[in-house]
């Protein structure tokens, strides 16, 4: 199996980042604006892209506020099922926070790995953004 791994530091407080990856309202700031969240264990989050034409399901396998976050992808494209999203949350030495975000269980290293890694680390950028001047860049669902 075949993992993305990104880390970032974020100018934020943990909570903060929390709250930004586990809600509707957060995820849709960063992430795509077609977003909805049920963040408890066992909850649901779902995420649309390319109008509908593509939709992930996630499923809360870990929460621990503001540390941890755990899905499982349920539902979406063939090579994203049964893969597993993890964000550890830890306040940085220097202040802020720092974000270990693991994507994990790839069956090919080809395929959409390559692309979804360049994805993901675009978004965490959009993360940052978002947290730090209150502007992210998520998808756009269509209207």
């Amino acid at each position: 199996m075949h993992d993305i791994v990104h880390e970032l530091t974020i100018e934020a407080p943990p909570e903060a980042v929390f709250t930004a990856i586990t809600t509707a309202d957060g995820l849709a700031s960063w992430w795509t604006t077609d977003a909805t969240a049920d963040p408890e264990l066992g909850g649901t989050a779902t995420f649309g892209f390319d109008d509908g034409a593509t939709r992930l399901t996630m499923r809360i396998d870990a929460i621990d506020a503001p540390e941890l976050v755990h899905w499982n992808c349920t539902g979406g494209p063939e090579e994203w099922v049964g893969t597993s999203v993890a964000f550890r949350i830890e306040p940085s030495p220097g202040g802020g926070t720092v974000v270990r975000f693991w994507h994990g269980g790839w069956e090919y290293a080809d395929g959409a790995l390559p692309r979804c890694s360049f994805d993901w680390a675009m978004h965490l950028d959009s993360l940052r953004a978002y947290l730090q001047t209150g502007t992210g860049r998520p998808h756009q669902a269509a209207s």
